[in-house]
């Protein structure tokens, strides 16, 4: 059904946009494309703004997420990624909805100053389509080796390290040192909620703290799971907690990644 929905939608469409933007496009695109099918839809999907509804975007997009599958791999291509969350209050990024600058490691290629946001509910890297700010491209996991957001260093775990563990996905990069190392992977859930007559859909972030130690990832979430993996430093543990009670609330990404340094210090 929405497959109809979907082709009826593009054969209107195209009649109407694709004469024009075609040959435009065809002079100065700088995407690899496959063949003349995938120019078509790409083209498609810039008209699709004048879609005033949610789920009509929803229905053109998983209909050419199929039909160009994965046979666009390179950075300036991919899945299309369109939000369909109706928002009011939150959003499902790292720390910004919009597109902002920064650089990529894919496919074995460093990129720099393009234009990326990173979806913390669906663990994916999002590329700017055309620097558009409304349509972006999802980038393929497996590919990212790493990404820089405003200056914070986000690692793909899967290909950082081989070994087996039982954590996956894109994870910030806070403390590197001589024993240990600190990985923070941000986490956003989400829950739909009714206000007055419409539907929102509404973000929950947390964080998920994982230190490196003798070639194994091990929780570190609260300080009981920390004074368990370093008993021999139980005293020197409870005493930093004391003495920087401020940092750890207003701070507790750097609050952790200092107790963490202090800690591989004292080891």
């Amino acid at each position: 059904m929405r497959k109809d929905i979907a082709r009826s939608r593009i054969k209107k469409i195209l009649f109407s946009n694709v004469s024009f933007k075609l040959e435009l496009y065809c002079k100065n695109l700088s995407l690899k494309i496959t063949n003349c099918s995938t120019i078509i839809f790409i083209l498609l999907l810039l008209s699709i703004n004048s879609f005033s509804q949610t789920k009509e975007k929803k229905d053109v997009s998983n209909y050419l997420d199929k039909t160009i599958g994965e046979e666009i791999l390179n950075i300036n291509n991919g899945k299309i990624h369109i939000d369909s969350y109706n928002l009011k209050n939150s959003h499902n990024y790292y720390l910004n909805k919009n597109f902002v600058n920064g650089s990529v490691f894919y496919d074995n290629q460093l990129y720099e100053n393009i234009q990326i946001k990173y979806d913390t509910y669906k663990d994916e890297l999002v590329k700017s389509f055309e620097n558009n700010n409304t349509f972006g491209i999802t980038l393929i996991n497996e590919k990212v080796d790493y990404f820089f957001i405003e200056d914070k260093r986000f690692v793909n775990i899967d290909t950082k390290y081989k070994y087996p563990k039982t954590i996956t996905g894109f994870f910030e990069e806070k403390y590197l040192g001589k024993n240990l190392s600190l990985y923070i992977k941000h986490i956003k859930t989400a829950k739909e909620t009714i206000i007055e007559t419409s539907l929102y859909t509404e973000f929950k972030e947390y964080s998920d703290y994982q230190l490196l130690y003798n070639s194994k990832f091990i929780a570190v979430n609260t300080q009981k799971e920390i004074l368990v993996t370093f008993p021999q430093l139980k005293k020197e543990i409870k005493e930093y907690y004391k003495k920087n009670k401020i940092l750890e609330e207003t701070n507790p990404y750097q609050f952790k990644a200092d107790l963490i340094k202090f800690i591989d210090s004292n080891l």
